[in-house]
C-alpha cells in the first residue's frame, strides 16, 4: 500500500560538507510526517523553502513517478519502532529518513520490501 501524502511543507533546502549536495527537509504536521532527504543540488531547483508538495512512498514503481519534480528507487536499510516509527533508505547511493509518527500497520508494510519508490509532485 502506497504512502500518500498532499500538502508537505518544504522546511527547507540546506548546504551539506559535500560540495553539489544538498539537504531537504520535508514537514507535514497534520499527517505526522517528516522526511530528510540527501539531493544533489542540480535536482533542487524546483524544490524551494516553503513550497507545498505532495509526496508517494510505495514498495511499487509509482505510474506517474516520472512526471514528479523528483522520482527515486531506494532500498531501505534500517527501520526502529519506538515511539516514532522511523526508516533509515538509500536513495542512489544517497540517504533518506522518513519519521512516522502515528505510522499504521498499513503503513509499516510499504517499508517491508526492500526496494522502496520515492515521488514528490
Amino acid at each position: 500500500m502506497a504512502i500518500r501524502i498532499k500538502g508537505v511543507k518544504v522546511q527547507s533546502v540546506e548546504d551539506t560538507e559535500t560540495k553539489r549536495l544538498k539537504i531537504v527537509k520535508l514537514d507535514s504536521k497534520s499527517d505526522g510526517i517528516t522526511l530528510t532527504l540527501e539531493v544533489p543540488e542540480a535536482l533542487c531547483a524546483k524544490i524551494e523553502d516553503s513550497k507545498t508538495l505532495d509526496v508517494v512512498i510505495d514498495s511499487k514503481p509509482i505510474v506517474r513517478g516520472e512526471k514528479s519534480i523528483l522520482y527515486m528507487e531506494g532500498t531501505v536499510f534500517k527501520q526502529k519502532d519506538n515511539k516514532e516509527f522511523e526508516v533509515v533508505a538509500t536513495m542512489g547511493g544517497l540517504r533518506l529518513v522518513v519519521v512516522l509518527k502515528n505510522a499504521t500497520p498499513a503503513k509499516k508494510k510499504t517499508f517491508d520490501s526492500e526496494s522502496i519508490f520515492l515521488a514528490l509532485e
